[in-house]
Order: C-alpha cells, then sequence, then structure tokens
C-alpha cells in the first residue's frame, strides 16, 4: 500500500471519527470535496504540507496524529523501567540492539510459559 493510500485513509478514518461528512471537511479546510474524496480513495497522489495542515486543523488534530501509526505506542504511555529500556536500546549499534532484543523478547516468551 503506498503512502498516499495511507493518508487518504486515515484522513478518512479521523473524518469519520469527528463525525464529519466529506463536504464539512471541505468546507472547514477551505478545500475542494473533489480534492478530500479523491484524497480519501487514493487517487490523489501528492498533497502539499499547507493542505495537510488545513485537514488537520478541521479535524483538529496535528499532522503528527495523523501520521501516527495505529499500532505505535506512545512514549507516554511507557512505564519508567520501559522507558529506560527504550532508551537503552536506541544507544546501541544495530547488531547489537537486534542481539538484546531477542535475548528480551525470549525472556518474555518463556515468562509467558511459566505464568499462564
Amino acid at each position: 500500500m503506498d503512502n498516499d493510500l495511507q493518508i487518504g485513509e486515515k484522513i478518512r478514518k479521523q473524518r469519520i471519527k469527528a463525525n464529519l461528512t466529506q463536504e464539512k471537511l471541505a468546507e472547514y479546510s477551505d478545500l475542494s470535496i473533489n480534492f478530500i474524496s479523491k484524497l480519501e480513495r487514493g487517487q490523489k497522489k501528492n498533497i502539499s504540507i499547507l493542505k495537510l495542515n488545513a485537514i488537520c486543523q478541521a479535524l483538529e488534530i496535528s499532522i503528527a496524529e495523523l501520521l501516527q501509526e495505529e499500532n505505535n505506542i506512545s512514549l507516554a504511555q511507557l512505564t519508567p523501567s520501559s522507558l529506560q529500556l527504550v532508551h537503552e536500546l536506541k544507544k546501541m549499534d544495530g547488531p547489537s540492539c537486534e542481539r538484546i532484543s531477542q535475548h528480551i523478547l525470549l525472556l518474555l516468551d518463556d515468562f509467558k510459559m511459566i505464568y499462564r
């Protein structure tokens, strides 16, 4: 799936979440209904940052919120120990980080099996 389609899908989801029609979103963002429709369907391949910002303002969200992956966890959601672990992993080079991460995942699997 290309990024244009993902942005369009995310805009559509946020528009529905905000209980707005395409017409209202177009009106609030000062863009055409045709533009919004094509964007949501992935037919519009280019969007300027100004237009994206206008859409986000109409949806009352930031561009970062729109582009954030749904499966990502906000750092604010992590416990202090989890946050420290993430910071320690980020300091490592790629191979070391991967090796340690694999060991941590194995420990987690063992923990799950013991405490089920």
